[in-house]
């Protein structure tokens, strides 16, 4: 079970616990404010048209993020930027990508999907058929395809085994491109690269191509965490990993995504949270295997690991 959150136990940069990922993803932008009608007028157009509520996002960044999309429109004022919202879809789709944005790597933060490696290939040993697992908030699909790799790496049987969401149309359409530029492989094993990935030359520049073996691994899924009321196989999935996406939530909406995240598990499954995520009101359902990696095992057997 998990135990109470001292330094020790909830290691960060600083030394300290978050708290409950509440004083997490602060702003630092500048002091220049939208006006807040134009905010809701914005964060109205949002959920009428592509059907996102960001209101249990944390308003800093929501509105930091707004304004780097609307600096980058190059509408001369908020105002200006709301009603080109309301009739332009690209612009909408572009402001729905620069909210939800998320920084992924191949094989990001290596010591942590090494003990994941290792997890997934203890409970691949002692699992007969195809291992599930869900990569929720995955951006361009660099992490769900870190996971294809590791699951065939351990010898899983094949699936589709990997269900890969997010909420935004762009991130799945270059999830399911599977193209890279070199700058997403640094952490990535030579091993790894030699063998998951074949070299191709994307937009005048080296790119690499996911291999068609570890693509059909992975089946992406439009699916927003801050609003839906179940996932995608309930009680199904041996690792759901969701990192780095819980801290731009505010508490309640933190919470709520939790209890989901937990419902997917089925007995003994595998919770991988970011660096900077605890999960402190899951004290009663989940058991600490590596407090550094912040992977956690739900609370009910499973293969050790």
């Amino acid at each position: 079970m998990l135990g109470p959150r001292s330094r020790e136990a909830c290691p960060t940069r600083r030394g300290r616990c978050p708290r409950d990922m509440t004083d997490l993803a602060r702003s630092s932008a500048s002091t220049d404010r939208l006006p807040q009608a134009h905010l809701a007028e914005i964060l109205s157009v949002v959920r009428a048209r592509l059907g996102l509520d960001l209101t249990g996002y944390r308003p800093g960044t929501v509105e930091r993020r707004i304004r780097t999309a609307m600096i980058a429109s190059g509408a001369p004022s908020s105002a200006a930027y709301v009603e080109r919202l309301r009739t332009d879809r690209h612009l909408a789709r572009d402001l729905l990508a620069r909210v939800t944005v998320k920084v992924s790597r191949f094989y990001r933060d290596a010591p942590a999907v090494e003990r994941v490696r290792e997890a997934l290939a203890a409970r691949a040993a002692a699992t007969p058929g195809p291992l599930a697992v869900w990569s929720a908030g995955c951006g361009r699909g660099e992490e769900p395809y870190t996971l294809a790799m590791l699951l065939d790496d351990a010898g899983a049987p094949a699936g589709p085994d990997v269900v890969a969401t997010d909420v935004a149309p762009d991130a799945l359409a270059a999830a399911e491109a599977a193209t890279y530029p070199a700058d997403a492989l640094p952490e990535l094993p030579r091993p790894f690269r030699d063998r998951y990935l074949t070299p191709v030359l994307g937009a005048g520049r080296a790119a690499y191509r996911v291999h068609p073996a570890i693509r059909a691994r992975v089946r992406t899924l439009r699916h927003d965490l801050s609003a839906a009321r179940a996932p995608p196989d309930p009680g199904r999935f041996d690792l759901v990993a969701c990192r780095n996406t819980l801290i731009y939530f505010q508490p309640a909406l933190q919470r709520r995504a939790l209890e989901l995240l937990l419902d997917a598990l089925a007995p003994g499954g595998l919770l991988w949270l970011g660096p900077a995520e605890w999960p402190a009101l899951a004290r009663d359902r989940l058991e600490v295997l590596d407090r550094r990696a912040r992977l956690f095992r739900a609370v009910g057997g499973g293969a050790d690991a």
